[in-house]
């Protein structure tokens, strides 16, 4: 399997369509996305395949409440 580069801040804004802004803060905060951020230097990034894995617990935790 291929790796994939790593996300910066502003694909994954761009990926889940919400500010900059909201991409950062939730890193800060540790939640949402930002939970799976990690700092390479002084830029944010993130693992698609730890993306892949929050959208899928997304979906599993939405399926649940519907």
């Amino acid at each position: 399997m291929a790796l994939r580069p790593l996300a910066g801040t502003a694909e994954i804004s761009e990926y889940f369509d919400i500010p900059v802004k909201s991409v950062r803060d939730q890193a800060h905060r540790r939640v949402g996305v930002g939970r799976y951020a990690f700092r390479v230097g002084r830029y944010l990034r993130w693992d698609w395949s730890d993306i892949d894995a929050f959208v899928e617990s997304q979906k599993r935790a939405h399926a649940e409440v519907a």
